[in-house]
């Protein structure tokens, strides 16, 4: 079966081609995160338009916020997708497309993505550092999902009530610390010439003093998120994923003796793999 997954970011949006599990063809667009929902569907439907006449038979969808999986809808987003919140991602995906499409949040995907290597674990934590934290928990086999279970919403556990403000609304969130922005932001502060979070880490590794400081406060909320997920949910394991995972070398002398911790195998792809894998 042909299917087309994506994984639908706040800097970027993701696409993949499968012929079964295989990926034929890859292709990914800016979101335009921050220019409203308008734009962003206009990003979204400019990257499924590129698959036109290839054969997929559904779509599956990864998007960051909270998503109903039921409905496809978004129910909530924070303004790293400015105006997402309601958006019908189904819906509207499959009234221009005529094809069936399948949506859920970015971490839950990502997380069955992943899953699909450990066929034999049922308890864990996906973390995706990107522009945003993504969260997801499986417990006994299941997603935790709905008002009950906000707190497996990892990005947005309080680490420090009277930290940063998040954009959210909150204060001292996971996200106002540990996605690429928030380390971007706090580089820029001792490296005023910084341009990413890419330069950060090589220059961490040059022992640039100022990135050294950075990433060691990273590290440190980092720990503490860690601490509270395997106090919560005891996960087997906790699956770094995202953007900012890409510089393992460095994240892993940040977790060291932490044997449940371990690099997404699927990378910045997870998204995408988890997105169809409902899809046989």
């Amino acid at each position: 079966m042909k299917k087309i997954g994506i994984d639908l970011g706040g800097t970027t949006i993701k696409g993949a081609l499968f012929d079964g599990d295989n990926i034929i063809v890859e292709r990914s667009v800016p979101t335009h995160g921050s220019e409203g929902r308008e734009a962003i569907f206009a990003a979204l439907f400019s990257l499924l338009d590129g698959f036109s006449g290839k054969g997929a038979e559904a779509i599956g969808v990864s998007s960051a916020g909270n998503i109903d999986p039921v409905s496809g809808r978004c129910v909530y987003a924070t303004d790293n997708l400015l105006g997402w919140t309601g958006a019908d991602i189904k819906g509207e995906i499959e009234r221009r497309y005529g094809l069936p499409c399948k949506a859920d949040n970015d971490a839950v995907c990502a997380l069955k993505g992943e899953l699909a290597f450990y066929p034999r674990v049922k308890d864990a934590t996906m973390l995706t550092f990107g522009t945003g934290v993504g969260g997801a928990s499986i417990v006994c086999g299941n997603v935790l999902r709905g008002a009950r279970f906000q707190a497996a919403r990892w990005g947005h556990v309080c680490l420090d009530p009277h930290g940063r403000d998040c954009n959210c609304g909150k204060r001292g969130c996971a996200e106002a610390y540990l996605s690429a922005t928030a380390l971007l932001r706090e580089g820029k502060k001792r490296i005023p010439a910084l341009e990413s979070c890419k330069e950060l880490f090589e220059r961490y590794r040059q022992n640039d003093r100022d990135a050294q400081e950075t990433i060691a406060e990273f590290g440190f909320y980092l720990n503490v998120l860690l601490d509270t997920i395997l106090t919560s949910v005891a996960p087997e394991l906790i699956i770094f994923g995202g953007g900012v995972a890409e510089s393992k070398d460095v994240l892993e002398r940040l977790v060291v003796g932490r044997k449940e911790v371990v690099f997404a195998k699927l990378g910045n792809r997870a998204g995408v793999y988890g997105a169809v894998s409902e899809w046989k």
